[in-house]
């Protein structure tokens, strides 16, 4: 049995699979990043920003080298504040989702409309010897 690959077909058809998955790796790239111009003095550099995770980085031309440098996005004076508010917010949503399992059953429920049912009664009983009392 031949291989596939000594066939002109095979050769063709392996080649064809390999430069398909090559330009969609290329296109999905593509889409995964922004690129933006800067207009700067002394040559062109450009602000790629990585669509996927947000991170930014500039881009420019060094002895036709393209270099692309990490831009940090957050200020530094900002991180002890941002994670005292950040560990806030967490606490915040540990006590709402306590409450939120602190339900009361179904017996205390019970419970509570029986009582409501009887004022209920109660009540509309008084009412109904105010009216026979006013009728006399």
């Amino acid at each position: 049995m031949k291989s596939v690959l000594k066939r002109p077909a095979g050769r063709l058809v392996a080649a064809t699979v390999i430069t398909i998955s090559a330009l969609s790796a290329a296109v999905a790239q593509a889409e995964r990043f922004q690129m933006i111009e800067l207009n700067e003095e002394g040559g062109k550099a450009y602000l790629r920003v990585d669509l996927e995770n947000g991170a930014i980085a500039r881009c420019e031309q060094d002895n036709n080298v393209w270099q692309c440098t990490a831009i940090e996005v957050r200020p530094s004076g900002t991180d002890a504040s941002l994670d005292g508010r950040i560990a806030d917010l967490e606490d915040r949503v540990a006590q709402l989702e306590a409450q939120k399992l602190d339900r009361p059953d179904l017996t205390e429920l019970e419970d509570a409309l029986d009582i409501s049912e009887q004022f209920m009664r109660r009540f509309f009983g008084m009412v109904q010897d105010m009216k026979k009392d006013m009728a006399e």
